[in-house]
């Protein structure tokens, strides 16, 4: 009289497993994403150096000497149309990347420079560290504190090297539109 009915589907056990696979996926890729837009800006600051310091080397070959502080002044100034490295960098194309601190120092004799930019932020706010190029490793800034050494810069080797030294100019890039002397919301 009765028969017995057999139901097919998922028991609540499976399914758990089930979302917990898909919890773990989902921490995963999110990760993945956070990492792969860190190592871009990473890149883009890196490059926007490395632009910087070509521009310099440009100004170095004409005139045998890199700008002084007082005639760089800051990054806005120096890259803007008349400062001293319009016609060395296309400043339409410049991009500095995320929001970031970039510095400038150059010594006394015009024949060393440094640029550097942050990782993380305004003032490495995020502690990420930072890079440097040009061809004053190990000599600048000059007479305070510790030189650079090398260009990967710990966020440590950022706060004692080269953030408020008085050898280094500062000035902050903006991401979305704000461009240099961005600040801090």
């Amino acid at each position: 009289m009765f028969k017995n009915k057999s139901y097919k589907g998922f028991t609540l056990v499976e399914m758990l497993v089930v979302m917990g696979i898909l919890v773990i996926l989902m921490t995963m890729g999110i990760f993945a994403g956070r990492f792969a837009i860190q190592r871009a800006n990473r890149v883009q600051h890196q490059s926007a150096a490395d632009q910087i310091y070509q521009g310099l080397q440009s100004y170095y070959a004409d005139n045998r000497e890199y700008p002084s502080t007082t005639d760089f002044g800051d990054f806005g100034t120096a890259l803007a149309a008349g400062g001293a490295l319009d016609g060395f960098i296309d400043t339409n194309a410049f991009d500095g990347g995320s929001d970031a601190t970039y510095y400038y120092s150059v010594d006394t004799t015009g024949q060393n420079v440094l640029v550097c930019v942050t990782y993380g932020g305004f003032n490495d706010e995020n502690d990420l560290g930072g890079y440097c190029n040009g061809n004053g490793f190990g000599v600048l800034p000059e007479g305070a504190g510790t030189p650079v050494a090398k260009k990967e810069l710990t966020a440590q080797e950022l706060d004692t090297q080269v953030a408020g030294q008085s050898g280094f100019i500062s000035e902050n890039w903006g991401a979305g539109g704000e461009g240099w002397g961005a600040t801090a919301n």
